[in-house]
């Protein structure tokens, strides 16, 4: 395949710089947004020609820029870390794991069940000798991007804590937590609320009225109206019982806090905001809302051409243009991204560059953000999704809220003390027409 002129391929790139990679994006987007002041309503869409041309160019060559920036990054911070880890291994047993980034202890977010065992909440509550009434409350900035240090006691049914003592193991040392991450809501406006329902005006219908009109002719009136829409805040909540025994052992208990009803309650937040159906106490998904755009494209013609599927993205990546908005994601399930990420040309060269590159996942110059909860092929209709970030806000009513009592049923005679974890989420949709669902069909 000839090389388009101008156009820079991986292998230009592959020896660059950060701050090579850095100053050439910086150009070529400089150019792009020139071309934009020129152009007829300061619209690329509007841009023909020459211009036309040369945004098509710029646009291929910020995608390899981009991807080169990514892969730069990655090893980057594979260095600090190595470094970090080769001072680790040489100083005295009990010295914390370092921080991805070389990030100072103090600068890392805590653990959600360390916060509540450094709480005075919970030493009054050992002091009381019973965890009735306990009671702490922890903010998201707090703990997000934390990850669990899994227990050494395996002896509650339900709980993955089968790991070696600790003193057979490295101390400190954090291990991955085998639960989809929570993303979907990070691609949004994030916001907070006081209120039980988040009220809102929205306008509807707007007749701008300017027309150009003759000397003593009628004037038109412009119209606009409005619309109050309301955003109820729904409750996300999770129990866990655990023995009195067990609660001594407070390594334990954060691992079983951050591990297990954390994840739990921001994995299912991540499900209602893709497909919760609006009816209480569910959140209105994504999948489900009324007024986003809508594409679909037929499965069997995409393994057939595969660039139907990378066309349908752009298509959907119009409706959000043109709702004025502009795109800043795209989300699928990772069995999604393999039918783009495998497509071929008629040469069977693959269409997002060789398997020897390492990239993000991206489309179109857009992140990828893949996460299992969205439908993928094995659903009659598996799902894609582009927004803008401005297009939706998750509002969160009160932060990751922990609590503990032994009056759950018939807890308190079998000295099992219950915790629950909860969070209360309003999803607010700014402009529904900033989202663009695709849909396929067998």
């Amino acid at each position: 395949m000839a090389k388009q002129a101008g156009v820079l391929e991986a292998e230009d790139v592959k020896d660059y710089s950060l701050e090579q990679t850095t100053r050439l994006m910086k150009e070529s987007n400089d150019q792009v947004l020139a071309i934009k002041d020129r152009s007829p309503e300061k619209q690329l869409v509007q841009a023909e020609g020459d211009d036309a041309d040369k945004v098509a160019v710029l646009q291929q060559t910020l995608n390899v820029l981009g991807d080169r920036f990514d892969a730069i990054k990655v090893l980057k911070d594979a260095d600090d870390q190595a470094v970090k880890l080769h001072e680790y291994l040489n100083q005295p047993a009990g010295t914390p794991v370092p921080q991805p980034g070389g990030k100072p202890a103090s600068n890392v977010p805590k653990f959600a069940g360390d916060i509540i065992a450094e709480s005075p909440e919970y030493e009054q509550a050992k002091a009381r000798g019973t965890m009735v009434g306990f009671h702490k409350e922890i903010k998201w900035s707090d703990v997000m991007g934390a990850k669990a240090i899994l227990g050494e006691d395996d002896a509650l049914a339900g709980v993955d804590s089968e790991f070696p003592p600790q003193s057979i193991r490295i101390p400190g040392i954090r291990v991955p937590v085998l639960f989809q991450p929570n993303n979907i809501s990070l691609m949004f406006l994030q916001g907070t609320t006081d209120q039980h329902l988040i009220s809102y005006m929205q306008e509807v219908v707007a007749d701008e009225g300017a027309v150009e009109t003759l000397e003593g002719g009628a004037k038109l009136e412009a119209d606009i109206s409005f619309v109050q829409a309301t955003a109820p805040v729904q409750n996300i909540p999770v129990l866990l019982p655990v023995t009195d025994q067990l609660l001594e052992d407070e390594a334990f208990m954060r691992s079983w806090v951050e591990g297990r009803l954390r994840l739990f309650v921001l994995n299912r937040e991540d499900t209602q905001l893709i497909s919760g159906d609006g009816v209480a106490p569910n959140l209105e998904g994504i999948l489900t809302r009324a007024g986003t755009g809508s594409q679909s494209y037929s499965i069997a013609a995409a393994v057939t051409d595969a660039t139907v599927a990378f066309d349908t993205v752009h298509n959907a990546l119009t409706d959000v243009r043109q709702a004025f908005l502009q795109p800043s994601g795209i989300a699928m399930a990772s069995a999604t991204w393999e039918r783009f990420r495998l497509g071929k040309d008629g040469n069977n060269n693959y269409l997002l560059g060789p398997p020897a590159d390492v990239a993000a996942a991206r489309l179109w110059g857009l992140p990828v953000t893949l996460n299992e909860n969205m439908p993928a092929e094995a659903n009659p209709n598996e799902a894609i999704f582009v927004a803008a970030r401005e297009a939706a806000q998750v509002t969160r009513r009160n932060e990751l809220r922990v609590s503990v009592s032994d009056s759950h049923g018939t807890t308190f005679a079998e000295n099992v003390q219950t915790f629950k974890a909860e969070m209360r989420t309003a999803f607010v949709y700014w402009r529904p027409a900033g989202i663009s669902v695709i849909t396929t069909v067998t």
